[in-house]
């Protein structure tokens, strides 16, 4: 299967999820995450904020303001079509419908900020492999930050067990993560 095929076929399964079960498998895969320290542990971390059917990090993002970590979300530059990260301190105050209905930092709290001092990441994908390499959803944008990137901040992608496939087609320019995961696995 193509890439496009795949994406097409998780997110729609992902979508049809009954919300009840997702919001068991959410909570599932937040409390490993938590479980982890990796907030603990870590000061600079920028994080995907959810949308649509992907895994609620609502929690994670509530306890890295909790803990006073330096929490970064992302935003992308129509223009350039380049994702930015932007620090944010209020959830409900700091962020805005942007780019495809995704809520972004509000353009008055968009500075510039040097990328290197992200020490974890925790990123979103459609589909991942045992490998931990993943397709996102085709922009690239996440491939082109982690290739940007001087330093190697721990990335750690949240899943549902069923996005990790058996085998993906992979490019030259796809860059693995450290860690996946899901409601019933460790992917180290």
């Amino acid at each position: 299967m193509d890439k496009k095929t795949i994406r097409k076929k998780i997110i729609s399964k992902r979508d049809e999820l009954p919300f009840d079960k997702k919001e068991k498998m959410d909570e599932q895969i937040v409390k490993r995450f938590k479980d982890l320290k990796f907030i603990e542990e870590h000061e600079n971390i920028f994080s995907y904020v959810s949308f649509g059917s992907e895994i609620n990090v609502g929690d994670i993002l509530s306890e890295i303001l909790k803990q006073k970590k330096n929490l970064y979300v992302p935003y992308i530059d129509k223009e350039d079509k380049k994702m930015y990260l932007c620090k944010i301190e209020d959830l409900s105050k700091d962020l805005e419908r942007g780019y495809y209905g995704i809520r972004e930092p509000k353009k008055n709290l968009r500075i510039p900020i040097n990328n290197d001092i992200i020490d974890l990441v925790i990123s979103p994908g459609v589909a991942f492999t045992k490998e931990k390499y993943r397709i996102g959803y085709g922009g690239g944008y996440y491939d082109r930050f982690f290739a940007s990137l001087n330093s190697s901040p721990l990335v750690v992608a949240l899943a549902y067990d069923f996005q990790v496939l058996p085998e993906l087609p992979i490019d030259s320019y796809d860059i693995p993560v450290d860690m996946i995961i899901t409601e019933k696995q460790i992917i180290r």
